[in-house]
């Protein structure tokens, strides 16, 4: 679990609570802050990897209904007229099977639309950490009256640099989204 010491903004574990932790201070500074907050259920570390790999890549959904527990709880404080999973590209529904974060999200029996899109890209485990935060945009809103004026919570199953977060964020906002916030299973 996460404890008390985590930045507000992303929910990174940290010694100083309630601080801004160095790589949200990067995305301020950018220009490119679009995502309002981020709230993690759990730490990444080794263990967590390994439990999210047997699900992403295994669909060991038992691992899931755990994951989904924790979710119901912090997506029940949350304010948001709308919840949008983290989408995958084709390729990579095609090769996997499923989406993880709808799989999450249909276990919790939380409702959601999937009008954010996304462009395949190379895997996100597979680049660097510049590679993730120097990406092009490759998310886009299918129809713009679901997200237009409206709280939007996005669902991922892990932040890392915040990159991809960030992108589908300002996807979102470009579209007329009046905020953006998230849930992640790991932080």
């Amino acid at each position: 679990m996460i404890g008390a010491d985590v930045c507000r903004k992303c929910g990174r574990p940290q010694e100083i609570g309630d601080e801004i932790c160095p790589d949200c201070e990067r995305w301020t500074k950018s220009g490119s802050d679009h995502l309002a907050k981020n709230i993690a259920c759990f730490t990444y570390n080794e263990f967590a990897k390994d439990l999210m790999a047997l699900y992403k890549y295994r669909g060991d959904y038992a691992i899931a209904a755990v994951f989904s527990g924790e979710l119901i709880k912090r997506w029940s404080y949350i304010a948001k007229e709308v919840t949008i999973p983290l989408p995958i590209s084709a390729e990579r529904r095609t090769e996997r099977g499923f989406n993880q974060t709808e799989g999450l999200l249909k276990l919790a029996n939380i409702p959601f639309t999937t009008q954010l899109k996304r462009e395949h890209t190379e895997k996100q485990s597979k680049k660097t950490r510049r590679e993730r935060i120097d990406q092009e945009q490759y998310f886009f809103v299918e129809e713009r009256d679901t997200v237009a004026s409206k709280e939007v919570l996005l669902i991922d199953d892990i932040y890392t640099t915040g990159a991809t977060l960030h992108l589908a964020a300002e996807a979102l906002m470009k579209s007329g989204a009046k905020s953006v916030s998230s849930i992640t299973i790991f932080r």
